[in-house]
């Protein structure tokens, strides 16, 4: 093998599938919290951050936005993730990719608690050089985008892939000049990333062992 890659993952839409634990905390939350349009739950942005998905619910009322953010969160990070699992595949994928040699980062929209918790819960945690999240630091949102940079300054790289299921994803891969591989099995329809011009698309998480196999890369 030639030098290590480093990817970055997104998490949700892209190694677990989240959407039903979401979804029914989501209608705790609104349950207590009424808005005064009930939003269709199967149709929220799973991979946007909790402030942006219930600003979009609440509208313009900072009080309900925030008690509804504590409560999704006091929910949810108690949860025992029964609900959300893993892309098949995804184990026995990072495993061989960690096995020879590759330095795997985590960046994603979720909060740091629930990401780390899952991660374990999983059994993945172990694979992961680094996680970045939002809101690491209490209030502070980081866009995807400064968590690659981050992870580019902390660990002295300039090439590398991001994998994600949206087109935030793969835009801020392409502004950091990665190399970006979009999965199709996520929450976004593929019509609306493609529009980023992703440089592979692929339609299984195991997929990647094929695009960084000796390290030759040819769009799809």
């Amino acid at each position: 093998m030639n030098q290590p890659l480093h990817l970055i993952f997104d998490l949700d839409g892209t190694i677990i599938d989240s959407k039903q634990e979401i979804v029914k905390t989501y209608q705790h939350v609104f349950d207590q919290l009424r808005p005064s349009v009930l939003p269709n739950l199967n149709s929220l942005n799973f991979g946007a951050t909790l402030v942006s998905v219930l600003t979009s619910i609440y509208g313009n009322d900072p009080i309900k936005i925030d008690k509804a953010k504590l409560l999704f969160a006091t929910l949810y990070d108690k949860s025992d993730y029964s609900e959300t699992n893993l892309y098949p595949e995804v184990t026995s994928t990072l495993e061989h990719l960690t096995r020879i040699g590759h330095k795997l980062f985590i960046a994603t929209n979720k909060r740091l608690i629930p990401t780390l918790r899952i991660l374990e819960n999983k059994n993945i945690r172990h694979f992961f050089s680094d996680v970045m999240a939002n809101e690491m630091i209490t209030g502070l949102t980081l866009a995807k985008s400064d968590m690659i940079a981050s992870l580019k300054s902390k660990y002295f790289f300039s090439d590398g892939f991001m994998i994600g299921d949206t087109s935030s994803d793969i835009e801020a891969g392409n502004i950091h000049n990665l190399k970006t591989i979009a999965v199709t099995y996520g929450y976004e329809n593929r019509s609306i990333f493609a529009a980023q011009k992703p440089t592979f698309i692929i339609d299984s998480f195991s997929e990647l062992t094929q695009i960084l196999k000796g390290n030759i890369y040819e769009a799809k």
